[in-house]
Order: structure tokens, then sequence, then C-alpha cells
């Protein structure tokens, strides 16, 4: 097998290549956006954040908004079934989704800057995942830098198979917080000032990636100040409980029931509290069966991961970057814990950082194995 070694033509072509995927993976991302039915919600959440208080006006603005971004068949399978036809139709349905939206204004922020050059806010949520989905391709390449030229040409379609081609077609802020959190876990070793403001940026992002500051401050320990620590730890709390309270939200046991249990329903706010034990099982059951059934690839990465850590643990080989490695696969764990949705795109930052460290363990074995050849010996000698 060739490889990419040390010459600069190899280095200019893999970067060239890279440039060329990662520009296609946008444009193809933003041009093929899914419409999830989330659009509606940070389109509303954006309008809001811009300062339309009035439920009749914001609803007016953001379903025509929605209809300038949309197809005309995308924009009727957008407001038809008795969830979405209800929301389009009364305003005070859509002001009462509200909260679930505006909890995530860095991405609300983003996408309001991105309908700048979309010319629409649902524009705008389709520019930044697709952005965030060109970055994470860049970053996933580059804490790998590989070597080979299989690898080099398998690299981003292995990303985009680990949910990365979902990320950026999707109008949520997955993709956002991803690479907030892929970027943190990457500097956490080298440079641990950048990597504790990232951690304490996330959860503007996600709330719920507030799961992963435990870990982080695990990773940190040592490396910088514990005051230091402790701030990025109380930031990141008071930003969770800033946001759900300043966004009215509905609380935990409710957005479980919401999204878990009883499904969307057009008046949250009025929801009754019907939870029991049974309904909560039952939720961790379906999550596990959404896994096991859609997602069976990433659980064996995943397995397998954590068992190879386990044995390097064992032996007394870990590294910094395993440690990240098991850091993610922490989150995953308190995550599914939490919300136990199964939804694949939650973990994509664990999925990246276990294919990560295959491939440069691949990418080592080939060149320590190239470096051993007969004809590589021979042109060292004749150098």
């Amino acid at each position: 097998m060739k490889t990419l070694g040390n010459t600069r033509a190899l280095k200019l072509a893999g970067l060239v290549y890279l440039a060329v995927l990662s520009l296609f993976l946008v444009l193809n991302s933003y041009t093929r956006n899914h419409h999830n039915w989330d659009v509606i919600g940070y389109t509303a959440a954006a309008y809001k954040l811009m300062g339309e208080t009035g439920t009749d006006r914001l609803s007016a603005r953001t379903y025509d908004d929605i209809r300038r971004a949309t197809a005309p068949e995308t924009f009727e399978k957008l407001t038809t079934g008795s969830y979405r036809a209800a929301v389009y139709q009364d305003p005070e349905a859509l002001r009462q989704q509200l909260p679930f939206y505006s909890i995530r204004p860095l991405y609300v922020a983003l996408s309001i800057a991105g309908s700048k050059l979309t010319g629409t806010i649902a524009g705008g949520t389709a520019l930044v995942s697709a952005l965030c989905g060109g970055l994470l391709l860049i970053l996933g390449w580059a804490a790998v830098s590989p070597r080979s030229i299989a690898l080099a040409a398998l690299l981003p379609f292995a990303l985009y198979e680990a949910g990365l081609g979902s990320l950026a077609r999707l109008s949520t802020p997955d993709g956002l917080a991803a690479l907030v959190a892929l970027a943190a876990l990457l500097l956490c070793h080298r440079h641990p000032r950048p990597a504790m403001l990232l951690f304490a940026l996330l959860p503007l992002a996600r709330t719920d990636f507030v799961i992963l500051l435990p870990f982080a401050a695990l990773l940190l320990h040592g490396r910088v100040p514990r005051l230091w620590i402790a701030a990025m730890l109380g930031v990141g709390a008071a930003a969770v409980v800033g946001l759900n309270a300043f966004s009215s939200n509905y609380g935990y046991l409710r957005i479980f029931d919401f999204t878990l249990v009883s499904g969307p329903q057009p008046y949250p706010a009025e929801m009754e509290e019907t939870l029991g034990m049974t309904d909560i099982l039952d939720a961790y059951a379906r999550g596990l069966q959404r896994l096991f059934s859609k997602d069976t690839g990433m659980i064996a990465l995943f397995l397998g991961t954590a068992g190879f850590l386990a044995a390097k643990a064992m032996r007394g080989r870990i590294v910094p970057f395993d440690k990240a490695v098991l850091a993610a696969l922490g989150f995953v764990l308190l995550h599914f814990l939490a919300f136990p949705s199964g939804f694949a795109r939650h973990y994509f930052v664990a999925a990246c950082l276990c294919l990560i460290l295959w491939a440069r363990l691949i990418d080592g074995w080939s060149d320590r194995r190239q470096r051993r050849s007969p004809g590589e010996a021979e042109q060292q000698a004749a150098s």
C-alpha cells in the first residue's frame, strides 16, 4: 500500500480531496435539507429573539418564512396531520412550542445570521447545519492526518455513514453541538484553556450537552487551575438554569413525556401529569430497540472501542486521547439514561472519536509496515 509520507504533492492532493468533499457536503446538505418539522420551531424562536412578541404576528411571519424557503409539497407536509395542522392553524399552539426551541440560543442566533445570506430564517437553519457538517468533516480528518492513501480516501465516507450526513441535513442544533464538543475534546490535552471555553459555551448550543461537562472536568484536571474548572462547571450549570427559566420551559418530566411517551402535543402547557413508571420503562425499551435495530453498527463500534480501551487500561497504556474517547462514551451512556430517545445523531461525537481512534491505529500500523518493507529500506539506503 502506498503512503502519503512526506511528499508535498500527495499532501496537497489530500488537502484538495478534503476541500472538494467538504464543499460538496456543504452544498449538497444545504440544497437537500430534510426540512424536518423542527425548522418551524427554530424559525419561530428566531423571530421571537428578534423582538416579535405578538402571537398572531409571530405565527404569520414564521409560516411565511417557511413557505418562501420550501417547495409547495414540502410546506404541505409540514402543515398537515393532526399535530402539525393544529400548530399551523392556531398561533397559541405555536407559542406553546417555543420553550422547546428558544433554549438553544446559539443555533438560533447563527440561523438569524445565516438568513442574511439565504433570505429566510429557515434557509439560515439549513445553512448553519450544512456548514457545521463540513467543518466536522475537516476536524475529523485533521484529527487523524492520514498517511495511508486508502485510509485518506475512505475516512470521510466512514464519518458520513457514522451520522455526519444526517446532522448536516437536519434543521437542528445537533451538528453545531457536535462541532463544539468534538473541538473541545480534541483540544483538551494540548490546549486546555480554549477547550474549557468551548465546554462552557456548549449548553448554549444544546442544554442537554451539559452532561459532558463533568467528564470535561476530569479531562482538564491538572491542566488548568481548579478554580477555572469550577467556573466552567458553574457557567454551564447557570446557562442551563437560566435558559430554562428565560424560556419558561416545562421541566424535565413533561419534556420526557412529550418527547418519549405521549408524543408531540399542540398544547404542551396544558398536558396533564400522568407519567407513570410503566411509561418510563417502556420509553427505555423503545430507545434500546431503536438503537439495536437501526444503529447496530454504531453499537458494535462503541462496544468494541470500550473493550479495546479497557484492555489498554489493564496494561496501563491509556493515553490522553483515549481518555477523551472514554469521556464521549460516558456521555453516551448518561445521555441515554437521561433521555432514552435512541437517536444516533445525539451520539455522533462518540462515534467520530471512536473512528478517529481506529483510524489512527490503522494508519500507524500501515506506516510501520511500509517502513519495514524492503522497498522502503532500499530507498532509505539510497538516500
